[in-house]
């Protein structure tokens, strides 16, 4: 006779439903409900890990490199300083080079 806690919790009903071992059952034969419930438990798990990363190592994050934030902003600068000199110069239209500048500050 078993008398684990898992054993007791699947017998609680004396027709199966597919819920027993939830999420961890082997995925054949059951129904479309737990099916789309296991994927979503899934996307949950990865939702929590995607935004623990992020807080730790995104912008303004804990464990982020300061030092390739410096780097990054250093190179902006000298893009938008050539920027800046060639549409002085002419190479670029008025719409060209907002729409260039633009892209440059969001990156």
């Amino acid at each position: 006779m078993d008398l684990t806690p898992l054993h007791f919790l699947s017998q609680a009903s004396a027709v199966p439903n597919g819920w027993e071992f939830w999420p961890f059952s082997s995925g054949y034969g059951e129904k479309w409900l737990p099916m789309i419930a296991r994927i979503g438990f899934m996307l949950a798990i990865f939702a929590v890990i995607a935004i623990f990363l992020r807080i730790q190592f995104g912008p303004n994050g804990f464990f982020r490199d300061k030092e390739l934030d410096r780097e990054a902003e250093e190179l902006r600068r000298q893009e938008l300083a050539e920027l800046e000199a060639e549409y002085r110069r002419g190479e670029w239209s008025e719409r060209q080079y907002r729409r260039k500048k633009r892209h440059i500050e969001n990156s």
